[in-house]
């Protein structure tokens, strides 16, 4: 449109906004404007919605137009889109701007923010009064899925500001609506700045648009019902390494091909619990602290600086933990072929492959 244009809650305050912005004396009469026509919207004396309504000012040489936006209310009110403008709009200006309010009412009705299908409810009930995972999972995947489908766990962390993320009480609805129409799903937890996500499906989430909203993001292999937690794990690795890293997205890597095929699962496992069962000697912090900051530490190459950012310690500490891991195994870490060898098992302990890969 070649203006500014912002999508506003009941009360006025901006979740969205793109274009050339304007000074706040023009941004303050859009808001008077929007407020005023969402009034108009809400229900009357009977509890009767009233239909979506439109606004237009000229102002010190600006054109203000409002739509209220149909089932988008949130807590302070209907929603609105706005649009400042230094020309008259034109008919395509109005046509574009049509068909926007249409697809920002579908985009932000609760039904498709918040994922309150019919299905999706369905599943809740059934986990709360005791059902399984496995059990109600086959609900919650697109039509046409086979029951025995497959998901991907996404894990982020908000680390750029982008469209909405100074958005008033109100508007954590929208912000599910972008990150769920983002990667294509309903299934959200937005936690803050912290986000995790199940994206049903074999084929991984298209995630730069989810990124480009201020996102760095870590996704699991795909993997059934059943391997939820190990996915989930895989997540929350791959997160850590885009924070370390400094890239916007990381999957997880997976070994088709590799010398991981040329031993059985059983005995990997066997060999790998047996390589690092010196660790259940250690005191504080564990062997489970150990062997995860050892994962860590080998998946940034040895950095320390890295490690650190992407476990939130400081690099002292890193360097503490690494050398008690080489103590109690009685190598050196500094031997690539050792750091090789620890890799692989890292890879067979229990809990960390998807069941199908055990055998």
């Amino acid at each position: 449109l070649g203006a500014w244009t912002v999508l506003l809650d009941g009360r006025g305050g901006e979740l969205f906004a793109a274009g050339p912005r304007p000074a706040p004396q023009v941004r303050r009469p859009l808001t008077e404007l929007a407020v005023r026509t969402t009034a108009r919207t809400r229900p009357d004396g009977r509890g009767r919605p009233q239909p979506p309504t439109a606004a237009a000012e000229h102002h010190a040489g600006t054109y203000l137009t409002v739509h209220s936006l149909p089932g988008g209310d949130l807590a302070g009110g209907p929603l609105a889109v706005g649009v400042a403008a230094t020309a008259p709009p034109s008919v395509v200006h109005r046509s574009v701007t049509g068909v926007a309010t249409v697809l920002l009412s579908l985009l932000t009705s609760p039904r498709h923010a918040l994922g309150a299908d019919s299905a999706g409810s369905g599943a809740l009930v059934r986990l709360l009064l005791g059902a399984t995972p496995a059990e109600v999972a086959p609900a919650l995947l697109p039509e046409g899925t086979p029951p025995a489908g497959r998901w991907t766990v996404v894990h982020g962390r908000r680390t750029r500001p982008g469209p909405g993320s100074g958005a008033p009480a109100g508007g954590e609805s929208v912000q599910l609506a972008a990150l769920g129409t983002a990667l294509g799903t309903p299934y959200l937890d937005l936690d803050g700045d912290g986000l995790r996500a199940l994206v049903p499906g074999g084929r991984p989430p298209e995630a730069g648009s989810a990124a480009r909203l201020g996102w760095t993001l870590g996704l699991s292999a795909a993997v059934p019902t059943a391997d939820l937690a190990i996915a989930d794990t895989q997540a929350r690795r791959a997160l850590r390494r885009a924070l370390a890293t400094g890239e916007a997205v990381v999957h997880h890597r997976t070994e088709e091909q590799s010398v991981h095929g040329l031993v059985t699962g059983a005995d990997a496992t066997a060999l790998a619990r047996l390589r690092f069962a010196p660790l259940d000697a250690a005191g504080a912090p564990g062997p489970a602290v150990l062997l995860e900051t050892l994962r860590a530490w080998l998946s940034l190459h040895g950095s320390w600086d890295r490690t650190a950012t992407a476990l939130q310690l400081h690099r002292n500490t890193v360097r503490q933990r690494i050398a008690r891991v080489a103590e109690l195994l009685g190598v050196d870490l500094q031997d690539p072929d050792v750091r090789m060898e620890l890799w692989f098992a890292l890879h067979w302990l229990p809990g960390e492959r998807p069941a199908g890969d055990q055998g």
